[in-house]
């Protein structure tokens, strides 16, 4: 019996948010810039329940085209799956990506599987010609930049 076989197509797709204003989205050059638009995005109803990691993908102005939710996880973990960040970035024509990922335990130092992706991502980046910006984790108040604290 022959199979049939179906190639599905990929497409981006963009959903305006209205409560987000294109200002708020130009020239985010520094991590207390980031911070601010993680926070903007995030599903701040479960910040402190649960993990979850997010990306913002940027323009070479530094302009984000895009961002996006890669993952919800438990209490003190998420799973990341490198594939979601990198084709995302693709799809979109980024050269510049930033991660960030929360800590509802209030907890800022960033664990070593936070420092082990970090690295992956750098990785996968340079294979691509992405820069990875920063990984920012949150907390409730406050966040660390990998950047800012020299970790790359």
């Amino acid at each position: 019996m022959k199979k049939n076989f179906i190639a599905n197509e990929l497409k981006l797709s963009y959903h305006r948010n209205p409560k987000l204003s294109a200002e708020d989205f130009k020239c985010i050059n520094n991590s207390r810039l980031m911070d601010r638009t993680f926070r903007m995005i995030w599903d701040m109803e479960e910040f402190e329940i649960r993990e979850s990691f997010y990306a913002l993908y940027f323009n070479t102005k530094l302009d984000i085209v895009g961002y996006r939710k890669i993952a919800d996880g438990g209490l003190d973990t998420v799973m990341v799956d490198m594939r979601l960040i990198m084709s995302s970035a693709l799809l979109c024509n980024a050269t510049r990506i930033a991660i960030a990922h929360n800590h509802p335990s209030g907890t800022m130092t960033p664990s070593a599987a936070d420092r082990a992706l970090t690295k992956k991502i750098i990785e996968a980046g340079k294979l691509l010609d992405i820069q990875l910006l920063d990984h920012i984790v949150l907390t409730a108040d406050i966040y660390y930049s990998f950047r800012d604290e020299g970790d790359f």
